[in-house]
């Protein structure tokens, strides 16, 4: 009996739901005769089955389950891997000398086919796949890393932009909060869920839930559906709730400034986790708890961040939104070792008069205490990308020119960081068009140093034949021995992808490397080579840190 022979229910759910048949099986076995080709065609449970099997870090929304749209979306996604494959095998000899993928090449995956949904998400779960495969050659999960990278910073900045554009009373702060630690995870295969994150919330809003019960108030009072809590009594009640659950219960403490790491100001994940963090966010779980539970309350920041470690917002109730009689103001000090939540405005006389805070601002407020104290004391944090000091600085700027796109000392300070580093001076020159920068001297700059790298990749492009004094040839994997001159080596492979004969001829090591020689290299006339490393950056090292491995094959 054939397959086509058997019942169409035996066919989809016994057979054809197997995960060891693959989207391609199928695709496959439509195309073998047409009565196979319109029961496959068809079955949307089939492709809504294979899509989550193939891609199950896609979330499916429930009312996504059963549109007739799977067979398209698998489709459209299936392009936008192919699309991927192609990129990765194309851009080697794109970004060569420079190695340095354009933000180009990200857009280009993101938006490609019409942008449709299922795309962003497969292009970087794909590329996720190709940078952490061991059976990959070093230069594509090289390409993969740099690309999504990319793929996610370009995701994360359309997702701010789009938070931004909604109205004041339908902006989720926890939203952006999420956002801003997916952007400092980016050099991370694992990033903060959104998912995960509001379980939490929805379990810190249970546990006050059932506190409720032995409280004078009944939960139908406590928690209304159809309004916010119009009392006096009832908001306090539910306030000092939240407060008694996250201090004392769980255990929630607001640290000093000086005693925090990078992560409690960023990342809502390590907060939720660790139990300690910086004001704002704890202020941010605050707000969204008491909003699950009916208590619309607003920001107020009345004091510019410092390193002081003073208090400088507050979370602020009235009864009526546009209340503006001052005795029926009240405030909420989320970070206040006491339990009587609400109080009235004379207990902080100069929050007295300041306007309620929009998301915009509480987020330029994150990103300005995070700025100030990496300047303060930059050397007690490690690196978050992986990438160097300085990267992750012009990334951090890069963000907070997101959040605030006016902001011209930070888009000539960005400019300035990618002029130092070379790296991303499209996107400076973009960013410096957009605040009215082009006849500032910061964008002569970024043009010119653009032009030369435009110069140097024409040049690059012409065959050069290898001198006698360069002993390795571009393509050769070597082992890299990133530490000679210690008692011990750290070894790593690597892939030559350029070389230059004399060290004090090349235009590269010029323009990334200024104080001091590649590893290395003890003479002016000594040969070095620009290799790519597994899990590190692209570098310049000598002859002496790195020597062929046995099995050495060409992989360009």
């Amino acid at each position: 009996m054939s397959l086509n022979q058997l019942p169409e229910e035996v066919l989809l759910r016994h057979i054809l739901s197997f995960p060891e048949i693959t989207i391609f099986d199928l695709q496959s076995l439509m195309f073998s005769c047409h009565t196979l080709y319109r029961i496959i065609r068809n079955s949307n449970e089939l492709w809504r089955l294979k899509f989550s099997t193939r891609w199950p870090q896609i979330p499916i929304q429930h009312q996504e389950r059963n549109e007739r749209i799977w067979y398209e979306r698998v489709a459209l996604a299936i392009m936008a891997v192919k699309e991927v494959h192609n990129t990765l095998q194309e851009i080697s000899f794109q970004c060569y000398p420079l190695n340095q993928s354009p933000l180009s090449a990200a857009d280009k995956l993101i938006m490609g086919h019409l942008g449709q949904p299922p795309i962003p998400e497969c292009v970087q779960h794909e590329l996720e796949l190709m940078a952490s495969t061991t059976n990959e050659n070093l230069t594509t999960q090289y390409y993969a890393r740099d690309l999504l990278t990319k793929v996610k910073s370009r995701l994360i900045e359309r997702k701010l932009q789009d938070l931004m554009a909604q109205p004041e009373s339908q902006k989720s702060l926890i939203d952006g909060a999420v956002l801003i630690s997916q952007w400092f995870e980016m050099g991370k295969l694992k990033q903060t869920n959104l998912g995960d994150i509001r379980q939490v919330i929805e379990d810190l809003t249970e546990r006050v839930r059932k506190l409720t019960n032995s409280t004078v108030y009944s939960a139908e009072c406590l928690f209304p559906t159809a309004k916010a809590c119009d009392s006096f009594e009832k908001a306090k009640e539910i306030l000092d709730l939240i407060h008694l659950v996250m201090f004392r219960d769980i255990g929630f403490e607001p640290c000093h400034i000086y005693w925090l790491s990078l992560d409690h100001y960023c990342s809502i994940t390590e907060v939720l986790e660790t139990k300690r963090g910086c004001q704002m966010l704890l202020t941010i779980v605050f707000h969204e708890v008491a909003r699950e539970l009916g208590i619309p309350l607003q920001i107020v920041i009345y004091r510019e961040c410092s390193l002081s470690g003073e208090r400088d917002l507050l979370l602020r109730w009235s009864k009526d939104p546009g209340e503006v009689d001052a005795e029926r103001i009240y405030y909420v000090d989320v970070c206040a070792k006491t339990y009587d939540s609400l109080k009235q405005c004379h207990c902080y006389p100069a929050a007295m008069g300041q306007p309620a805070s929009s998301a915009q601002k509480v987020f330029h407020q994150m990103m300005s205490t995070i700025i100030e104290q990496l300047r303060f004391h930059w050397g007690s944090f490690l690196n978050f990308t992986g990438l160097g000091r300085d990267n992750d600085f012009r990334l951090l700027i890069r963000l907070a020119i997101i959040i605030s796109p006016r902001e011209k000392d930070l888009v000539l300070e960005y400019a300035n960081l990618c002029l130092a580093l070379s790296l991303q001076l499209e996107d400076a020159i973009q960013l410096l068009l957009s605040v009215g920068l082009q006849a500032h001297q910061m964008m002569k700059k970024c043009v010119e140093k653009l032009r030369r790298h435009q110069i140097l990749i024409i040049a690059a492009k012409f065959v050069c034949y290898r001198p006698l004094t360069v002993k390795y040839a571009v393509g050769l994997v070597m082992e890299y021995k990133s530490m000679p001159e210690f008692y011990f080596n750290h070894s790593q492979p690597c892939v030559i992808v350029s070389w230059s004969a004399k060290f004090q001829k090349s235009d590269q090591w010029k323009t990334v490397h200024r104080k001091r020689k590649p590893k290395g290299v003890k003479q002016q006339d000594q040969a070095f080579y620009h290799i790519l490393v597994k899990n590190a950056p692209s570098g310049f090292i000598g002859l002496n840190v790195a020597e062929a491995l046995p099995f050495s094959v060409i992989y360009f």
